[in-house]
C-alpha cells in the first residue's frame, strides 16, 4: 500500500477529505479522532499493511506524521 493510498483509506475512517491529512496534521484537532477511529485504524494498519504495531504508537501520536513514522516501512513511496 502506498502512503497516498494509506492516507485515503485513513481519511475515510476519519470523515475528512485526505488532502487534510498531512505530516503536520494535529490528531486532536480532528474532530473524527476517537476511540472508534482509533481501532479502526488499527485495524486498518493490520488488515491492509499486516503489520503489528503497539497499540500505544498510535494513542501517543499527536501528529498524522507520529502514525505515518509508526507503520514505517511497510508503505511504499
Amino acid at each position: 500500500m502506498t502512503k497516498k493510498d494509506f492516507t485515503r483509506e485513513f481519511a475515510e475512517i476519519l470523515n475528512v477529505d485526505a488532502e487534510q491529512l498531512t505530516p503536520e496534521t494535529e490528531m486532536n484537532s480532528l474532530e473524527g479522532w476517537d476511540s472508534v477511529t482509533y481501532l479502526a485504524a488499527m485495524v486498518l494498519v493490520d488488515e491492509k499493511l499486516s503489520v503489528k504495531i503497539h497499540p500505544n504508537a498510535f494513542s501517543r501520536a499527536r501528529t498524522f506524521g507520529d502514525i505515518l513514522a509508526a507503520v514505517g516501512s511497510a508503505l511504499e513511496g
